[in-house]
């Protein structure tokens, strides 16, 4: 590897000599190597901040279809990639939300909180990690400070929300039990689907605790079967803290008994902290689980979704590790979207939302 910005040739790797092996660069795509006594020399060039490879591989056909159809690729992508050193910087876009239908006042689905429309400033907080946070346009100082790595950080910014509704509870198993024998949803990729379920059969007793082991696309299709979407992150920290912008659902300090903080050593029901509830009636909006939301992000690299609520469990013992416990209602976190297998967790559950008439008629 050549961490330096000058161009690196000559004599890259030395090895011994092996009779009948044949060497090959793998990112200029040709063969190579030099004999020189008992060892062989691989010659080559590294870009700047790029890296070198090679094969060595026994002549048992002639290279192979595939051997040489690769190196033939990897030929033509040597010639036209873009070396340059300079970092144009990612451009993140936020996936656009699909919205419901706008149900009337008298059609909110049972179960949900009708909200009203506002226009407010906003304050977040956040871990600074290495992978940063988001880009926050107009902000200055902007959200993603240097240094810092792993405090908490926050920022402000001006948030308008049109009138919705948002469910009261986070969606259950029962719930999605019944989602399932309606629709038959199978995912793509079923890694970790349901994990705690056994046999695909939900465990008796968790009938209505928060549903878990579903990614962003499984919550989006249960939201989707139900004439509902996911919330955004900024319509559920209105609904967890309302207009006076509490730190807790409950109040300005954490108190314990109102959420789930961990005590019970996994999820509980969803309606089991009455004391915990937001100033519009929703519950499990701190502790529990964390929660999916419809704030999907993208810079053509990765792809991250920003949870809220904290959880039951709380890894300690370094801060590399994720966070957890209960979060205070202005807390996002940055979750990685990787591949299904590992974005399901024990720990992130949804709840739904859907969009109102701006009337509000009946």
């Amino acid at each position: 590897m050549n961490r330096s910005e000058q161009r690196v040739e000559g004599t890259l790797l030395k090895v011994p000599h092996v009779k009948g092996q044949n060497y090959f660069d793998l990112v200029a795509g040709c063969e190579c190597g030099r004999v020189c006594g008992n060892g062989v020399s691989l010659n080559g060039s590294i870009r700047p901040h790029g890296i070198a490879a090679f094969l060595g591989k026994w002549p048992l056909e002639p290279h192979g279809v595939s051997l040489t159809q690769f190196l033939a690729r990897q030929a033509a992508m040597d010639q036209e990639a873009d070396w340059s050193v300079s970092s144009p910087g990612p451009q993140e876009r936020l996936r656009p939300v699909e919205r419901t239908r706008q149900y009337k006042a008298h059609e909110v689905p049972d179960g949900m909180v009708a909200i009203a429309g506002v226009s407010l400033r906003m304050k977040t907080e956040y871990r600074n990690r290495e992978c940063g946070f988001y880009d926050v346009p107009g902000q200055k100082p902007p959200a993603q400070p240097s240094g810092n790595i792993h405090k908490v950080v926050s920022f402000t910014r001006e948030v308008e929300l049109t009138p919705y509704a948002i469910d009261l509870t986070p969606v259950t198993n029962a719930q999605y039990v019944e989602f399932l024998r309606r629709t038959g949803y199978t995912p793509a990729d079923s890694e970790s689907f349901l994990k705690h379920w056994h046999n695909g059969q939900m465990p008796t007793g968790l009938e209505d605790h928060p549903v878990v082991y579903v990614d962003l696309e499984d919550a989006r299709a249960y939201a989707r079967w139900a004439g509902k979407r996911l919330p955004t992150e900024e319509e559920w920290q209105y609904a967890a803290q309302g207009g006076d912008g509490r730190a807790y659902p409950w109040g300005n300090a954490f108190e314990a008994g109102r959420c789930n903080d961990g005590r019970a050593g996994g999820t509980t029901a969803v309606a089991a902290y009455a004391q915990g509830r937001s100033p519009f009636g929703c519950y499990d909006m701190c502790g529990n689980t964390w929660e999916w939301t419809e704030s999907e992000r993208g810079d053509g690299r990765t792809r991250f979704c920003v949870l809220k609520g904290g959880s039951y469990y709380k890894a300690k013992g370094s801060d590399w590790y994720a966070d957890g416990g209960p979060q205070r209602c202005d807390f996002s976190a940055k979750f990685l979207l990787m591949w299904p297998g590992l974005d399901r967790c024990a720990t992130i559950g949804f709840r739904c939302a859907a969009d109102l008439a701006h009337d509000g008629g009946e």
